[in-house]
């Protein structure tokens, strides 16, 4: 583990890569990514014409990435990760107490503690590093409620690359002042108006403009391999605070969009865990892919550029009625975790925002914290696990319930960025 700045913590100093662990114990397959012409196996040359070679590779688990489970990380990613981690493991006394649990606790881990307020830092540090690595010039993203984008301008600033970023312009005109803190970072933001409105019409406008030039590639803050992989952080480091805490969790929930954070929350812990614990994926019923969808190939933009995946989806021309929590717009779900849901491993239960929205103001008079719209689905997760696990708890045998809080809603600090 990394040390902070002379402090004891979990920092990690590897990502965790599951995919030994689903080949070689659980001994299922991995369904290959498909190239969207040909229909064949993607080629990593392919691939990296659209992204950075490294991520490529993480992408298609070729090289290391098909057989090593701890994935060393850079020491300047290192240095990076330890400017806002470890992030705090929490108890929800005031929360277990509005549930009235005796015998039950609930504990988040806080992934809004960084600078921007959100996790998205764990995964675009790394993007923006190997970019820079390889010698990309511009790095082109998408960004839907405008926290990718966030993460996107923070990463290339310090790594000196150009961003370029579209937004829906309805979500632009509603988080201008996430959209101050992309241009306050350097980065150009591109309102952009598609018929869909959906993330993945923005990603299917970002692919266009890293066609054009050999030195653009392009950056994709949800759904991919690669983003889940970076993500671990979130899991090894808790991993390494249950141990210290002496906590036996019997419960992990997070939200799900397109399955980053919570793939990054999980996926170090279902080898210690499975058979021990639910693992509960909670995603919007204005996008049930999970719950709803149909677990098959899919290409995850419009365009059909990018790799075909077998994914839990809802076909790429899907647009949600009634949501709330825009960063959930998207049609499909990281491939690996597809495979643990539709394998049972992972559990999936769906709300929506009617029931969702009301745990905004909930959880800010609670614990103090007014948690992002996404994360709202995390919480309400949570509290519902809890409530069943309470009615089989006893004084001898208490219930555990962890959450991953993956960002809230305040104000961010100009003048601190």
């Amino acid at each position: 583990m990394a040390k902070n700045k002379g402090k004891n913590n979990y920092v990690p100093r590897y990502w965790f890569n599951i995919v030994p662990f689903i080949t070689n114990v659980l001994k299922l397959n991995i369904p290959e990514e498909l190239d969207p012409k040909s229909k064949r196996p993607m080629a990593l040359s392919k691939l990296a014409e659209t992204l950075p070679t490294e991520l490529a590779r993480q992408e298609l688990n070729s090289g290391i990435y098909g057989y090593q489970e701890k994935i060393p990380i850079p020491k300047k990613l290192q240095e990076l990760y330890c400017t806002y981690r470890e992030t705090p493991l929490v108890r929800a006394r005031k929360l277990e107490k509005y549930l009235k649990l005796k015998n039950t606790q609930v504990y988040f881990k806080r992934e809004d503690k960084s600078p921007i307020h959100s996790y998205k830092l764990n995964s675009s540090y790394v993007q923006a590093y190997y970019a820079k690595k390889e010698g990309v010039k511009t790095f082109v993203g998408d960004t839907g409620p405008g926290n990718w984008g966030m993460g996107m301008a923070m990463a290339c600033k310090i790594f000196k690359l150009k961003a370029v970023i579209y937004m829906e312009k309805r979500n632009y005109l509603a988080k201008i002042d996430k959209v101050k803190v992309m241009e306050k970072l350097g980065a150009k933001v591109i309102p952009i108006e598609t018929k869909e409105g959906t993330i993945a019409a923005s990603i299917s406008e970002a692919i266009k403009l890293v066609n054009e030039h050999p030195k653009n590639k392009l950056s994709l803050g949800c759904l991919t391999a690669y983003s889940a992989l970076h993500n671990t952080v979130i899991g090894v480091e808790l991993a390494g605070q249950l141990k210290a805490k002496n906590i036996h969790p019997d419960a992990f929930v997070g939200v799900v969009g397109g399955g980053s954070s919570f793939s990054g929350f999980v996926f170090p812990l279902i080898k210690e865990y499975i058979g021990k614990a639910d693992f509960i994926a909670v995603e919007s019923a204005s996008v049930p892919s999970f719950t709803k969808g149909r677990y098959r190939y899919e290409n995850p933009d419009l365009i059909r550029l990018m790799p075909r995946i077998k994914m839990f989806t809802l076909g790429n021309r899907f647009v949600p009625k009634n949501l709330g929590a825009s960063g959930l717009n998207y049609h499909g779900k990281n491939p690996l975790l597809s495979l643990l849901v539709k394998k049972g491993i992972v559990k999936a239960v769906s709300y929506t925002h009617n029931e969702v929205d009301p745990i905004q103001d909930l959880f800010d008079k609670l614990e103090g914290i007014r948690p992002a719209a996404e994360s709202c689905y995390a919480i309400i997760g949570a509290m519902k696990k809890a409530q069943e696990l309470e009615k089989k708890a006893t004084k001898d045998d208490k219930k555990t319930v962890i959450f991953s809080l993956t960002g809230n809603a305040e104000k961010i600090n100009l003048d601190k960025l």
